[in-house]
């Protein structure tokens, strides 16, 4: 089922990190103390009280992102969430609270804490399961710590997991991840993302694959990947809800969908990005920066712009590609009062054409073979100024 239109989320960002992903091109920082953990924490606070227009429909989700969240003591993250929930009122709907971390940062006494403090929601980034691979993209946790934390979780009360894997990694063989998988699925999460590497300009992984230090499997092997990744989920009992998102029955995330659907969402924190009626903006990204612009009053907004009607249109229609049912052409109707066909109906016709989209009753989703040509798809929407 889609989100109400009235439903909205709010992002967290947490910059800290013990290191420094090679992969990794966020708004993140290392090498920062617990003085500056309370500081930011106090910033994020002053933030939200200083905010002045909230959604008028429900808060159903709050996602701490970063970053390594979970680098932050569970007090610290309870007195965020407190402040939150001050200015909200109660609608007793139960809000989804999800918390990023590293196996490597956490244990049962400290995710006891952090379930006590209200995160109903964990995501492990556990990203491999062989340790050269660990230790090639500069993780901080190996394949026991992985363990460790998923059953630390369980031990602490957490009943919706995620744990997130990424393949496409650098000499990565098929028998690998395939390891991955299985060894993670023993884990019993409920919720798994699967995420293909993006070679980010600037990073230490581009540079040394620049450099030929590394090498990148194959195109139709990384497909294989992707492949061998849906069958045996599929096999396994999860449920395909997006192109890289797979969870049990009832546990998909909720903060996720809210993006897909176009739903407002609220950010707070360095660098962080907000939604909200066609309107995007984003704060300042020097950490340091915005706690120092949040101490002295200063409007911590870098920069925003706004999707006009067609823009906000088209993207509503690629991002709901991507959810596994694709889109409901009533929602799009009830949101811009316009039918998706009547609008870019030559775009439909021709993608229809090839077989790369299908109309189910009031959906409009990817074929099997429009999955495999995702990013084709997309283009034809984010670039096209053609409209019938």
């Amino acid at each position: 089922m889609d989100p109400a239109l009235s439903d909205w989320g709010l992002y967290i960002h947490i910059p800290f990190c013990q290191a420094r992903c090679t992969y990794c091109d966020f708004n993140t920082i290392t090498g920062m103390g617990e003085d500056d953990y309370r500081r930011y924490v106090s910033a994020l606070i002053k933030e939200w009280d200083q905010q002045i227009e909230i959604p008028a429909g429900n808060l159903v989700s709050i996602f701490l992102g970063g970053g390594t969240p979970s680098l932050l003591e569970p007090a610290q993250v309870a007195s965020i969430l407190e402040a939150v929930a001050k200015r909200l009122p109660h609608t007793g709907q139960s809000i989804e609270i999800t918390m990023e971390a590293n196996p490597g940062t956490v244990n049962v006494k400290r995710l006891r804490q952090y379930r006590m403090a209200g995160v109903n929601r964990l995501s492990l980034g556990v990203q491999a399961w062989q340790n050269h691979h660990l230790q090639q993209l500069n993780r901080i946790h190996t394949a026991q710590d992985a363990r460790i934390a998923m059953e630390s979780a369980r031990e602490a009360g957490f009943e919706n997991v995620n744990c997130d894997l990424i393949y496409g990694l650098p000499q990565q063989s098929l028998a690998e991840w395939q390891e991955s998988l299985e060894a993670v699925l023993a884990l019993k999460p409920d919720h798994l993302s699967l995420y293909q590497l993006q070679i980010e300009e600037g990073t230490p992984l581009a540079t040394q694959l620049k450099r030929g230090l590394l090498s990148l499997p194959a195109t139709d092997l990384t497909a294989d990947m992707a492949d061998i990744g849906r069958m045996t989920l599929l096999r396994a009992g999860f449920m395909p809800y997006e192109i890289s998102n797979y969870c049990l029955p009832g546990k998909h995330s909720r903060h996720n969908r809210l993006y897909w659907t176009m739903n407002p969402y609220l950010a707070l924190g360095a660098g962080a990005h907000g939604y909200w009626h066609g309107r995007r903006w984003w704060n300042i990204r020097g950490i340091r920066r915005y706690m120092e612009a949040i101490e002295a009053g200063e409007n911590v907004k870098a920069g925003e712009e706004w999707l006009d009607r067609q823009e906000e249109m088209r993207e509503y229609v690629w991002l709901g590609l991507r959810e596994e049912g694709g889109f409901s052409r009533t929602r799009f109707h009830h949101k811009f009062g316009v039918n998706p066909e009547g609008l870019l109906g030559s775009i439909f016709r021709r993608l229809h054409n090839q077989g790369l989209i299908e109309r189910d009753k009031d959906r409009i989703r990817l074929t099997s073979r429009g999955r495999d040509m995702a990013n084709y798809v997309f283009r034809e929407f984010v670039g096209t100024d053609q409209y019938a």
